[in-house]
Formats: C-alpha cells, structure tokens, sequence
C-alpha cells in the first residue's frame, strides 16, 4: 500500500511542477526594446534649372552633352557614345559611314541568333523584334566587352546601332554580305557578326 502513496505522490508532484510552466511565447522577464532612432536627413545638393528649348516639331530626340564627355561630334572612336535616335551627337560615337558596299538592312533581316567576334573575343547575341524603350529587345551571352551591355538595338539608315540599358549607342555595324554585319564598337574595335 505505500507504494501506492508513494506512487500517486509521484504523480502529483509531476503535474504540479508541470503545471508552473509557462506555456506562452511572451516572456514579460525581457526589457521592452525602444524604437529605432530617427536617421538624420540625407544633405541636399543645389539644384539647378534650365530653360527647355521649344518642340523641333520633327520627333527627332536632341540630347545634350554627355556629362564628362570631351569628344567632338563625329569621333567614331569615342569613350562616350551617342543615343540611339541621335544620328550624330556632341560627345557621342557619331555618324560612322557606311563602308564600300554597304547593303539595304531591315529589321525583320535581323531577328535571330548571331555569332559575334569583338575584338577577337567570341560569343552569341540575340535579337528580337519586341519593343523596350526607343529600340527593339536584344542582349548576348558570353560577352566580354561592350558588348556585354547590349539591351536593345535598332536601325537608322543603313546602320545598326547597338545599345545599352541607358540606350547609348556601343557599336555601330552595317551589313556587309547577306550573313555579315561589321562595324565597330565606342572603343573602336572591330565587331563582326554572322550566322
């Protein structure tokens, strides 16, 4: 019979030890954490404005300056290349002319995929004929150059124009045989693409 006591003593000292436990995630024995502090405002520069000159009424995109930009207007050479739907620009890479036997190009000639080989590195570019932003999507894979950057590409004349994420033209190509389009990129490296 004493085990029995003992027994049943055993159990009730269990479920009162037990039932002091606490059962909820909220420990009130913790310090209250105060707020974040307030970040001081970040410093403002001056700001500056300009007087817009009015519409060419011809639709045609009449950037500015490249900021930073010290090449003349034509330099096909240049570090700082041109928007895509500017022809020529102050700073940019310019009109690059067409080489002998430059031939009619369109965009639907294009799409596709294309070996590409600037500057003696090989890769792969991809065009395509969906829009984004003033040009048409395209991009590469495996490029090491400026090419690297290529978003988005269009055509102006007889020249394809190559851009980047900003839409800043790096190379201008022309088609040179019915697979072939060579040019250069803003660097002044020889691109050639073909398929």
């Amino acid at each position: 019979m004493l085990n029995k006591y003992v027994f049943v003593a055993a159990i009730g000292a269990v479920l009162a030890v037990s039932g002091c436990q606490r059962t909820s995630y909220y420990n009130s024995g913790q310090p209250a954490q105060s707020a974040p502090q307030p970040l001081a405002p970040a410093p403002t520069g001056q700001v500056q404005s300009n007087t817009l000159p009015p519409p060419s009424g011809n639709g045609t995109y009449q950037p500015g300056p490249v900021p930073g930009g010290t090449a003349s207007a034509g330099n096909a050479q240049s570090q700082f290349p041109a928007a895509p739907s500017q022809p020529s620009t102050p700073g940019g890479m310019g009109n690059v002319s067409a080489p002998a036997g430059a031939q009619q190009i369109s965009s639907s000639a294009l799409v596709g995929s294309w070996k590409v080989n600037e500057g003696g590195v090989s890769c792969d570019m991809f065009l395509t004929l969906t829009n984004l932003g003033d040009g048409l999507r395209g991009g590469t894979r495996g490029c090491t150059g400026s090419l690297s950057s290529m978003k988005s590409w269009g055509i102006n004349g007889d020249q394809v124009v190559l851009n980047d994420a900003n839409g800043y033209a790096i190379a201008r190509l022309y088609k040179t045989a019915d697979n072939r389009i060579e040019g250069n990129n803003s660097s002044g490296q020889q691109v050639v693409l073909s398929r």
